[in-house]
């Protein structure tokens, strides 16, 4: 067994004045019963230390252990639990509530793969109650949405409410699970269990609005967030969601107060940040917008979107030097699907750095290989700098990806123009059928229309 008591001992000053049962009775009389989280921290340190000193007069004292574990866990102190939880498991190789509690620990750290493992320990050793299923279900959710997690996280909730009833939050999983594969009706009629069990629940209240709005019932969507208000007027999951819906529905004005009313319940809401900085960056705020967008980056950094957003912001305010910055950072951080590639590479164009703007779009089309948007945006470049039989290739991947785009076309003709006529021909008549129904295509239409003509007589 690994010599896991030593940081124990030091914890408690290997203050060992009392025996072991005596230590482990008092820390049981302080805590009395009460559920570990309801303990303050001068409590919680009081009964650690007590617990600590037990284990160090009687290291084969498992309940002392299983309750330090317990306090450690109470106030987040993940790494020593997983510890505790650890030399448990090897003292007691068949208790699977030792693996339970070493699941529950490595999970709250998002180590979800050990956590997993640990959670079929604890079941296969009978640890088979309806938390450890609900907790299994939530390890595989955490894992990915790819269709085995999904599948195995599903089958977890279920065992967990054979075992007991209807409890509101595995419904709610089940619910978010059922949604993600696709079963909208499944997904909602769960949703509406566990609502039913919570009605003042905000966060399912959004999730159930959200299903709703996917089944084309707006009204009841809304409904659903107008009642919870009524039995919460603070509650501020509630009011950011009013406030997109208001977003949605045009009036930004509006929907400011209401995510400003959200944010004064719970400044760490990030979704209202970002829809604050959209409303003040449509209206032409921008240095508000800015403001919204950087306190959101500074509660996420690593959002790339974010930065997308900031660079947006600072090239409509002409500090183009600062735009490049964020749309490069974004870039470093993934790119958000490829949009930071196209924010950068559009930049150095405008500039007419092409080369530059070359190399980022090159790199991103490998990465994204199923971005159309990219490929036309290399097409373009190219063809730009004259590479025309580079802006060919890109250009018909771009088509070849999104055939139902009219502008990818429009790109396309205008560079065939350069290489073949006959070509160029059929693709401006692509272009005109598919610009017919697309009113952003409208100007573009008439030139379209002119340079067919052209081909066509220089043809005869």
């Amino acid at each position: 067994m690994r010599h896991w008591l030593g940081a124990l001992c030091l914890l408690a000053g290997c203050a060992a004045d009392m025996d072991a049962p005596t230590a482990h009775q008092r820390a049981q009389d302080l805590i009395g019963g009460r559920a570990l989280r309801s303990l303050d921290r001068a409590e919680l340190a009081q009964a650690e230390v007590l617990e600590a000193q037990a284990l160090a007069r009687d290291p084969a004292m498992h309940e002392a252990a299983f309750a330090l574990a317990g306090l450690y866990a109470a106030r987040g102190a993940y790494e020593e639990a997983t510890e505790c939880y650890r030399g448990l498991v090897e003292a007691r190789p068949d208790e699977g509530s030792a693996y339970a509690g070493l699941a529950f620990s490595l999970a709250a750290q998002g180590r979800y793969s050990g956590a997993l493992r640990a959670y079929q320990d604890a079941l296969r050793r009978g640890e088979k109650t309806a938390e450890v299923y609900a907790r299994l279900g939530h390890a595989y959710q955490a894992l990915g949405h790819v269709a085995e997690n999904l599948n195995a996280a599903r089958a977890a909730y279920r065992a967990s409410l054979q075992l007991q009833g209807e409890q509101p939050e595995v419904l709610y999983h089940l619910a978010r699970v059922e949604a993600r594969g696709g079963q909208d009706e499944a997904a909602r009629q769960l949703m509406e269990q566990a609502l039913a069990a919570l009605p003042a629940d905000g966060g399912i209240r959004v999730d159930l609005a959200a299903l709703y709005r996917v089944a084309g019932q707006p009204q009841l969507a809304r409904g659903m967030i107008a009642e919870g208000l009524e039995l919460d007027v603070d509650d501020p999951v509630l009011l950011q969601e009013l406030g997109r819906l208001l977003w949605e529905d045009g009036d930004g004005e509006r929907a400011l107060q209401q995510f400003a009313r959200a944010l004064a319940s719970d400044p760490d809401l990030v979704l209202a940040y970002r829809y604050i900085g959209l409303i003040h960056s449509a209206a032409g705020r921008l240095p508000e917008a800015l403001a919204a967008f950087d306190e959101l980056a500074a509660r996420q950094p690593d959002d790339a979107a974010v930065k997308v957003n900031i660079g947006i912001v600072y090239s409509r305010m002409g500090d183009l030097a600062a735009a490049e910055s964020a749309f490069k950072n974004a870039v470093g951080l993934g790119g958000a699907g490829g949009d930071a590639a196209l924010k950068l590479g559009g930049l150095y164009v405008y500039q007419r750095r092409l080369r530059p703007a070359l190399r980022v779009l090159q790199e991103a089309t490998g990465r994204h290989p199923q971005n159309a948007e990219l490929f036309a945006s290399l097409g373009d470049t190219y063809r730009q700098l004259g590479l025309l039989s580079a802006a060919q290739q890109a250009g018909e991947a771009a088509v070849r990806i999104e055939p139902q785009r009219a502008l990818w076309r429009f790109h396309l003709a205008s560079t065939y123009e350069r290489l073949d006529g006959d070509k160029a021909q059929s693709e401006w008549q692509q272009y005109l059928v598919l610009a017919a129904d697309d009113a952003q295509e409208v100007t573009r239409m008439d030139y379209a229309r002119e340079r067919l003509q052209q081909l066509k007589k220089k043809a005869r």
